[in-house]
């Protein structure tokens, strides 16, 4: 069976996603480490999109600092 969503283990990439429009599908307890969440998102080429302007923004940012 193909899975058609993704999963974020980032809290921060999670929220760039949501201040982005995309929906959170679910939130659940990491089952490899309880003191984490992992946020679970519906695939797709625009949530891909994101993931990757999200990606280049952090790297300018990480390089100013």
């Amino acid at each position: 069976m193909e899975s058609h969503t993704i999963v974020i283990t980032q809290s921060r990439m999670a929220g760039w996603l949501m201040f982005n429009r995309f929906h959170k599908m679910d939130e659940k307890v990491d089952l490899k480490d309880s003191n984490r969440k992992i946020f679970i998102f519906k695939d797709s080429p625009p949530l891909r999109k994101a993931m990757e302007q999200y990606n280049e923004f952090k790297q300018v940012v990480d390089n100013i600092y």
